[in-house]
């Protein structure tokens, strides 16, 4: 049996994190990034065990400043961008992830040159991980993002499906 579904997908972050590249990468696998008016969608198939998907992504980009945001507290899942030549973005995203602590939530670390001037790499978003629980991932724009994002559709569908049982 197909699962159909419309997922919203909130990417946030502090101001340059990555935001609009992320959007980019994911819905056209390109490191240009985009200059987001309202939702971008891309339609995603596949199959997860026995389970059929067909899955329509809104993309939606908003500020880390707007945590009253409605989106955010709707989407399926949010993906959070941190820069990792900003110290401080780190330390944003975990006040953020105290305020959304029920929704789902993916840290991505971004640069194009990942470890050009890095104020944080691995045992920061280790230690992130250990304190928050969210999952994070290294990204680097000059590279496919579709590896990742099936690994979090994967993982979003998986707890959807495994919740709905």
């Amino acid at each position: 049996m197909v699962q159909k579904a419309i997922w919203k997908v909130t990417v946030t972050g502090a101001k340059n994190s990555g935001k609009s590249s992320l959007i980019s990468a994911a819905v056209y696998n390109s490191d240009k990034p985009v200059a987001p008016k309202g939702f971008i969608r891309k339609k995603v198939q596949g199959r997860i065990n026995d389970d059929e998907y067909d899955i329509d992504l809104l993309f939606y980009e908003t500020p880390l400043e707007l945590k009253s945001d409605k989106f955010i507290s709707k989407s399926t899942f949010i993906l959070l961008t941190v820069d990792i030549t900003d110290a401080n973005s780190l330390k944003m995203a975990g006040d953020f992830v105290k305020l959304f602590s029920d929704s789902e939530i993916f840290l991505v670390a971004m640069k194009s040159d990942l470890r050009y001037i890095s104020q944080f790499w691995i045992p920061e978003l280790d230690k992130f991980y250990r304190s928050y629980g969210v999952s994070y991932y290294l990204y680097n724009t000059k590279e496919d993002f579709s590896p990742i994002l099936s690994e979090l559709i994967e993982k979003t569908f998986n707890k959807i499906y495994n919740k709905n049982k």
